[in-house]
């Protein structure tokens, strides 16, 4: 959970996948929030899975550093795919946790739903919705196949809403 009397905190939303796991960069000042970056790793299946692993651990790490990240939010696998699907989630996300818990940052799982619900109001809502809806919130657009991205600035934007710290859904300019 994030720290009430904290005034300037810098969320790090992720939506860890094995082959492309997106990450998003919040900050909330004075209970405005505001973009600050995104972006996502890609692994390939020809590598091996530890190089993959590390690769997700090492990149988020350099996030964490580049935009000295307070907190972190973690969308927490969906068990409806194949057992592999879901093992593979739970690697990618593994590293995700691991990247922020290495650097003493604390770290909140969010379910997909739980995201869907804080965001679009519906707990059932399409990627699309989401995707629309966090543009709306903080003056960007995405452009078709950014579902990672604009998934992992929700999952930061969820946070911020279940945090104690005071939230306004208008993107601060």
């Amino acid at each position: 959970m994030a720290n009430p009397s904290r005034k300037d905190e810098a969320v790090l939303g992720v939506d860890p996948g094995l082959g492309t796991t997106g990450w998003g960069v919040i900050r909330v000042k004075d209970g405005n929030v505001r973009y600050v970056d995104s972006g996502r790793i890609k692994t390939y299946a020809t590598q091996p899975i530890g190089q993959r692993l590390d690769k997700i651990y090492r990149e988020l790490q350099d996030v964490i550093q580049r935009h000295t990240i307070t907190t972190c939010a973690v969308e927490a696998g969906f068990v409806g795919r194949s057992p592999l699907s879901s093992l593979q989630l739970g690697q990618a996300r593994a590293a995700a946790v691991l990247a922020a818990s290495t650097r003493n940052i604390p770290v909140e799982c969010l379910s997909p739903r739980e995201v869907k619900m804080a965001i679009t109001g519906k707990g059932s809502a399409a990627k699309g919705q989401v995707g629309y809806v966090v543009g709306k919130m903080l003056g960007l657009a995405f452009d078709e196949g950014e579902e990672d991205i604009s998934d992992a600035l929700a999952v930061a934007l969820c946070h911020v809403s279940h945090s104690r710290s005071p939230f306004k859904l208008k993107a601060a300019r």
